[in-house]
């Protein structure tokens, strides 16, 4: 006989357990009644048309600058803003908010860097540079090298850590001033 075949007898009430579905369910109430939610997918929204929108910001060399590298910006900074997301919203019901509003504001306001970041493998790159821990903007910026096929050059590694660490700090700011209950 095992262990799990055996039942022991409770001596008092039991109280019942919530499945996690209805745990979810009274998150998703508090977290709407304190204005989380509504803040959530405002801000995932403004994330996703801040990317799109800075994406012209970025100097352009005719040379060497193509639709990839443009898209490669996106996607990197599409990342941060995902890690700044995920670090710093405590409520994994708000988190989601935040990041399904802002993948579909992405989607609608650019489709290619959307299906980038849906289709091309380029997160999963991310996030293993991202889970291992350590150094993770020096291994950003090598992972973004690498995505923009300059893998060892360190121009390329240099602006994939600078964009990183300059989208992520922005969307910090921007969690901070959403000033989540």
């Amino acid at each position: 006989m095992f262990d799990e075949d055996i039942k022991i007898a409770s001596l008092g009430k039991d109280k019942p357990k919530k499945n996690d579905h209805e745990k979810v369910m009274d998150e998703y109430t508090r977290e709407s009644a304190n204005g989380n939610i509504e803040k959530a997918r405002a801000l995932g929204a403004a994330l996703a048309k801040e990317v799109v929108g800075r994406l012209d910001s970025f100097p352009v060399d005719e040379q060497n600058d193509n639709v990839n590298l443009s898209v490669q910006r996106g996607v990197m900074m599409t990342f941060a803003a995902v890690v700044a997301l995920e670090e710093n919203i405590m409520s994994e019901v708000v988190h989601q908010t935040a990041e399904n509003s802002f993948n579909a504001e992405l989607e609608k306001l650019s489709p290619d860097i959307y299906k980038a970041v849906a289709d091309s493998g380029a997160f999963s790159f991310y996030y293993l540079a991202y889970r291992r821990g350590t150094e993770v903007v020096r291994r950003m910026g090598q992972t973004f090298a690498m995505l923009c096929s300059h893998d060892g050059d360190p121009v390329y590694h240099e602006l994939g850590e600078a964009i990183y660490c300059w989208f992520k700090s922005f969307a910090e700011k921007k969690l901070n001033e959403a000033e989540f209950k």
